[in-house]
């Protein structure tokens, strides 16, 4: 490996890191103001969990160095989860096992759109 590619990965980590660690403050921070109740209407706020979680894991691939895709995984529905349970106690919120369900499928079809795309190039 060159050093050029070295410093391309590095800066994709970066990249992928600091976007995520933003996602996640987020997430917890701005979803607990109370604009954040009703922000997505039924059913529409399935695809904004989707695309959300979706992207979270893109991020955290990116961060394990496009390694490790179950890892990003394992780390995105941790994430959703948690984020599930804080909204228990957020006034006007509410716990969804539906969202979660939402998250997961976004966080899997991302990393194996991913997958099926990298072994297709290497073929």
């Amino acid at each position: 490996m060159n050093i050029q590619s070295t410093q391309t990965k590095f800066k994709l980590q970066l990249f992928g890191l600091c976007s995520g660690v933003i996602f996640v403050f987020n997430l917890f921070y701005l979803g607990a103001k109370p604009i954040a109740v009703g922000l997505f209407p039924e059913p529409w706020d399935k695809l904004a969990h989707f695309g959300a979680f979706a992207t979270l894991a893109a991020l955290a691939w990116l961060t394990m160095g496009r390694r490790h895709p179950l890892a990003a995984l394992c780390f995105t529905l941790l994430v959703g989860a948690l984020d599930e349970v804080h909204q228990i106690w957020l006034p006007g919120r509410v716990a969804d096992i539906w969202d979660f369900a939402a998250d997961a499928c976004g966080a899997c079809t991302c990393l194996a759109t991913i997958q099926t795309f990298r072994r297709s190039r290497r073929s």
